[in-house]
């Protein structure tokens, strides 16, 4: 984008899903980049990658050597899962596949951050579900398997208000789309 739109001032803010909502209903950011667990009648949403899950296993763990993990694979696991606080998208959906394979979740630990998740796993504290970006920064040591369970992927969006018709908002949507077709 900084190459592409050089006199554009591009401020980076990290936050809850629902802290960018804020930012987009207030009018404090055009645009946001995030999980959208529900649908809001003022934010237009476009989606930019949809990534399976994947299961994060500590190195050596009996089910890395299988080609993809199911729930019944990790009983009596302490579950590392994403904070229903920091992405309750993505916490749902989790939870969701539990409850739907009657496997119930009865040891875990919640996470704001997925690097943390990935160094708890390193550790042999547990076990993580991720999306399967987390290739990237995954060290050795930790193994990545695709979930044979039914976890939706994750779905990421670029928000912006609805009716925004400020063409510079659009050229970012454009490039934003760009840069996911290559992802």
């Amino acid at each position: 984008m900084r190459k592409s739109l050089p006199l554009v001032n591009v401020e980076l803010r990290e936050g809850p899903e629902t802290t960018l909502i804020l930012g987009i209903q207030s009018g404090a950011c055009d645009i946001s980049i995030g999980h959208l667990g529900e649908s809001y009648d003022q934010i237009e949403s476009t989606l930019l990658l949809r990534e399976p899950i994947v299961v994060a296993l500590p190195k050596g763990h009996k089910a890395a050597r299988k080609k993809a993990v199911g729930l019944r694979d990790l009983e009596g696991e302490l579950f590392i899962i994403p904070s229903k606080d920091a992405l309750p998208s993505l916490h749902q959906m989790i939870v969701s596949a539990f409850t739907q394979h009657h496997v119930p979740l009865s040891r875990y630990q919640m996470v704001e951050h997925f690097h943390t998740a990935v160094a708890l796993t390193k550790a042999r504290a547990g076990v993580a579900f991720l999306p399967s970006s987390a290739i990237a920064f995954v060290p050795a040591g930790v193994v990545l398997r695709p979930a044979s369970c039914s976890i939706r992927p994750l779905q990421t969006f670029a928000l912006r208000s609805r009716g925004n018709a400020d063409p510079l908002v659009q050229r970012v949507l454009d490039l934003l789309k760009e840069v996911s077709a290559d992802l």
